[in-house]
């Protein structure tokens, strides 16, 4: 299975357009230690010719001019497209929005769960994908499903969509009850698998670390888990929000109950973070927190990116 990060940073990308915190400034500035980045998503394939898009960020048409593996090819039809299929792991606009740069008359399989099916079904702004081109399935939880083109061809990879901790989208809320924004449904993890037996996990946003998510990682090649925060409070300490993670249903990277800790029995699996807010100093490569990471085995995801399992 290869593997391409096309974008690695939480919602708004890094440097965040209206922020002008200290990664931000170093960023836009041209600092070679702080490497711009576009809204997570990641592109996998098992032949490297056809490709799967795990989530379609607002950043997906910079994403698609950035990545030489998903532009046409010049000896094919007049119009064509190496990306043969989609699967969403949430509701957030960060997740679907770049549906809508896919309207221009390509054929692919979207995949989603039935929450974000219905959230998709429910805005006609979404009708602009031809239903007669883009197929629409519903992953069942926790089942492993072949992944299909829009013509039926099976692509070499199967994914499982399973529950992880998290919460309803942000357009989504009502009241500041945690606990009511809570949601079993409406954020997934993703597991896919090769035909050689090779698995990834996508866990882009989650709200803490689960046994099953445990038992999950240590059975797989490479994850790919949410690094939004470093700590709670960061955006709070910042002056750029009164939320902190958990509010926003993150787990923090750091601390006793952070991710790092959680993960710390995982010795085999090799551990990324992806879904990194523009606040969290792991951005910046000669950051103490940055080094941090990187002493404790996992890796900070950037643009790019490129694995093979």
């Amino acid at each position: 299975m290869r593997v391409r990060v096309l974008g690695s940073a939480a919602g708004g990308g890094f440097p965040q357009w209206n922020c002008h915190c200290s990664g931000c400034r170093r960023a836009r500035a041209g600092d070679p230690a702080v490497k711009p980045r576009t809204q997570a998503s990641l592109a996998v394939s098992a032949d490297g010719k056809r490709w799967v898009l795990l989530n379609a960020s607002p950043d997906l048409p910079a994403q698609l001019r950035d990545n030489d593996i998903l532009h046409p090819d010049n000896n094919g039809p007049a119009r064509n497209n190496p990306i043969a299929a989609v699967i969403i792991s949430g509701g957030d606009i960060d997740c679907i929005t770049g549906l809508l740069t896919l309207r221009e008359g390509h054929a692919f399989r979207l995949y989603a769960q039935d929450f974000v099916m219905s959230v998709l079904n429910a805005n006609q702004v979404f009708s602009v994908m031809n239903g007669d081109l883009v197929a629409r399935e519903i992953l069942p939880p926790a089942s492993p499903v072949t992944l299909h083109d829009a013509s039926g061809q099976e692509l070499g990879l199967r994914v499982e969509a399973f529950p992880v901790p998290g919460k309803i989208p942000l357009y989504q809320e009502e009241g500041r009850d945690l606990s009511a924004l809570v949601s079993a449904e409406s954020v997934i993890g993703l597991s896919v698998t090769d035909d050689a037996g090779k698995t990834l996990l996508f866990i882009p946003g989650c709200a803490h670390v689960t046994p099953e998510i445990l038992e999950r990682a240590k059975n797989a090649e490479i994850v790919f888990f949410d690094g939004t925060l470093w700590q709670d409070r960061e955006m709070i300490d910042a002056g750029l929000s009164q939320k902190t993670g958990a509010r926003m249903g993150h787990i923090s990277v750091s601390g006793e109950c952070g991710t790092i800790a959680a993960f710390s029995a995982l010795m085999r699996t090799r551990k990324i973070f992806i879904h990194i807010n523009n606040t969290n100093p792991i951005l910046c490569d000669d950051s103490e927190e940055a080094k941090k990471v990187r002493d404790s085995g996992w890796d900070v995801a950037y643009d790019g990116m490129e694995v093979t399992l």
